[in-house]
């Protein structure tokens, strides 16, 4: 009982202090380390580093790769807290908690690592775990990227005397938390601090070529190659390995080595990376279709899922930047925009220049198909039919060269690889195609951008052709097929032929009432791109040349007040034709919300005894309304719009001239004065009101 005594986790006596800490050290303490020690390498071993971004000096926290070790890392809390529970009075007890801090950073329990690092920092009684404690804590804030929180912590750790690990743990965690920020200059000099007390390993390779990418960044070519060169000698992966070689080349305008890289049959899997360096130098040089030559190769012969939304990215921005061909780079944004990670920083950047180029795409194309079915529809029986006849046959060959490519590109996928050593392969990675992942992302990614989304049903081939896929543009509308004819059935070509040129001519407008809706198309197509081409592409005299045109085409447009409008934002710098625009709106549409947007600056705003009056003016014109005196009403709605333009009520004094216009003028006139106020006012209170009145005209 005297021994048993001795021995309670809540006494102080030597024996059982020492009883303890034996026990606690080398039972449960010593296997939650060997734990956490195993789950570190498997998550740094089975990382996914992408060599062509920005290299993480640390490894980012993940709980997909957390969950591959989450048994390894549940029995390192649930060893840890033995001590906790049975060793009590050991001088281990802060070491545990530091520990279950670890384990719960690394699953990404973010709040309950938080909690557990505060509580040791708060009753550790070394100041080792306490600082080990602070350097989880900084770390934990780094990845929720709350880093005004974990500088604050960095800060309090600054001014303690570390030991070795934690100086180099606080040093490392401190430069991550800086790249994170952007702030590489702090960030490579904390990083010349610390890479002296790491060992020779793949880890300090790393390290060593993410300092190298930040000196990069801040053109200092020198220390950058210094880095690079001293990555490969710190023990690195082939892969890293390789690729400190070739940005080495790169950055040194060593491009003679390129073509050594791509006839080194170590370097067969890697071609597509070479063709991106390769690439990079030319596009340095200002040789922007040798550029776009070289990744075009690099995607074709890319063997790594992981980069090829990059690769696609890169062409994206080319062909929109510097060879501004938008149709091009739509294809490809769309591309890039189905394999980009979504935690991806350019990935909304990528969604957003997708919706643009799509939306840009789409009245391109309107205009083109009603431009070549109004041009059909002059054609004589004969010329219309040997017109169609040469349409469908050019599709057919588009379609069956589109086929052959897919079919080579799949056939590619499936051969077998060479007998290459890849050096960092995965040795359970089936070689089969539809088990391997990388092959199918790839595959779905060439697919789509060749024949876009499509069902998979039969007869893929010949479902909905968007507008622009066609002679010219025309096409069967979206959603339409062509007809599917079964094994049993038997139909001849020229059945079929004649069957598809009926389907074709559907489309053309021959009667007058098919053709004023074809223009109408067309009129509102034509308006869209100009307003996509100042709004969205930023191409002022592209705009300008659409409205034009449109003004020129269809006179009477009924988007003519607003591309007057917008003619004058665009002519600011001519000020002569902004006048001459500007007249033309005031004169014919003097009233109109574009007028009162033009007459006063973009930021006006009423003072308070304007605003009164204002109010003032409104109430007397609905009193006028009220009385059923609409001509009076009017004459005060009127003036309050031309004196008090930019006033809080404007929305209710067009609303109600809308109400007058409805007494006073016909139903056509009412309706439009709706119709506008819906567009010209989308914020305003009372637009639930104009809808609910439209929806009448709607439901006749």
């Amino acid at each position: 009982m005297v021994v048993l005594g001795a021995c309670s986790q809540y006494s102080s006596s030597p024996i059982s202090v020492a009883f303890h800490n034996t026990n606690a050290k080398f039972n449960a303490l010593l296997q939650a380390k060997d734990k956490l020690t195993e789950a570190e390498k498997t998550i740094f071993d089975s990382r996914k580093d992408n060599y062509t971004q920005l290299l993480p000096i640390l490894v980012p926290t993940d709980s997909l790769a957390a969950g591959a070790v989450n048994e390894q890392l549940t029995a390192v809390i649930k060893k840890a807290s033995l001590v906790a529970e049975r060793h009590q009075n050991s001088k281990w007890l802060d070491d545990a908690y530091v520990l279950i801090g670890q384990a719960r950073l690394m699953k990404e329990d973010f709040k309950n690592a938080i909690e557990t690092f505060k509580f040791v920092n708060t009753t550790a009684t070394g100041d080792n775990e306490r600082h080990a404690a602070l350097i989880g804590l900084m770390r934990a804030y780094t990845e929720q990227e709350e880093f005004t929180t974990a500088l604050r912590v960095a800060n309090l750790l600054k001014e303690e005397p570390l030991n070795k690990k934690n100086t180099r743990d606080f040093y490392l965690t401190k430069a991550y938390l800086h790249q994170l920020k952007g702030e590489y200059k702090t960030s490579v000099a904390i990083l010349e601090e610390v890479l002296p007390m790491m060992r020779k390993n793949e880890q300090k390779a790393r390290v060593f070529y993410a300092a190298a990418q930040m000196y990069e960044l801040l053109n200092n070519t020198s220390e950058a190659s210094a880095c690079y060169l001293a990555a490969n000698r710190s023990n690195p992966s082939y892969e890293l390995g390789f690729y400190a070689r070739l940005n080495n080349a790169l950055l040194l305008g060593e491009t003679d080595s390129f073509e050594k890289l791509l006839n080194d049959p170590k370097n067969h899997d890697l071609e597509d990376k070479i063709y991106e360096a390769m690439a990079a130098a030319s596009l340095r040089k200002g040789q922007t279709k040798d550029g776009v030559a070289l990744l075009k190769q690099a995607s074709a012969s890319n063997q790594d899922a992981k980069q090829l939304p990059y690769t696609f990215l890169k062409l994206a921005d080319l062909y929109y930047t510097k060879l501004v061909n938008y149709e091009i780079a739509a294809a490809y944004y769309d591309s890039t925009a189905q394999s980009l990670p979504q935690s991806d920083p350019d990935y909304k950047r990528v969604i957003e220049k997708q919706r643009m180029l799509s939306a840009f795409m789409k009245q391109k194309r309107i205009i083109t198909k009603e431009d070549s079915v109004q041009r059909l529809a002059k054609l004589s029986p004969a010329d219309l039919d040997k017109e169609l006849t040469k349409v469908i046959r050019q599709q057919q060959a588009e379609e069956e060269a589109n086929l052959r490519k897919s079919q080579e590109i799949l056939t590619k996928a499936m051969q077998p690889k060479s007998n290459t050593v890849d050096n960092f392969a995965d040795p359970n990675k089936t070689s089969w195609y539809f088990t391997n992942t990388m092959a199918l992302s790839q595959g779905k990614s060439t697919f789509t951008s060749l024949w876009g989304t499509r069902a998979l049903e039969d007869n893929w081939r010949r479902s909905s052709k968007d507008n622009g896929a066609a002679f010219n543009g025309v096409a069967t509308t979206t959603g339409q097929r062509t007809r599917t004819y079964t094994q049993q059935e038997y139909v001849s070509p020229s059945a079929k032929l004649e069957a598809q040129k009926a389907l074709l001519k559907a489309e053309i407008p021959f009667s007058a009432e098919a053709l004023s809706a074809s223009q109408k198309r067309k009129e509102d197509a034509m308006f869209e791109l100009g307003k996509i081409y100042k709004l969205d592409l930023n191409e002022p005299k592209n705009a300008i040349a659409t409205f034009e045109k449109l003004l020129l085409i269809f006179p009477n447009t009924e988007h003519e007040a607003e591309t007057l409008y917008l003619l004058c934002l665009l002519n600011e710098d001519n000020p002569a034709t902004k006048e001459q625009y500007k007249a033309r709106l005031l004169k014919k549409y003097n009233d109109s919300y574009f007028a009162r947007l033009l007459n006063r600056g973009s930021n006006e705003t009423l003072s308070s005894g304007k605003e009164i009056e204002a109010q003032k003016l409104y109430s007397e014109a609905y009193s006028y309304y009220e009385a059923n005196n609409y001509a009076d009403a009017l004459a005060f709605i009127n003036t309050a719009l031309k004196e008090y333009p930019n006033s809080q009520i404007e929305d209710k004094f067009v609303f109600l001239k809308a109400l007058l216009l409805a007494k006073t003028e016909n139903k056509e006139v009412y309706q439009k004065a709706l119709s506008n106020f819906v567009k010209d006012y989308p914020k305003s209170s009372l637009l639930v009101l104009a809808k609910e009145r439209l929806a009448v005209f709607d439901n006749k």
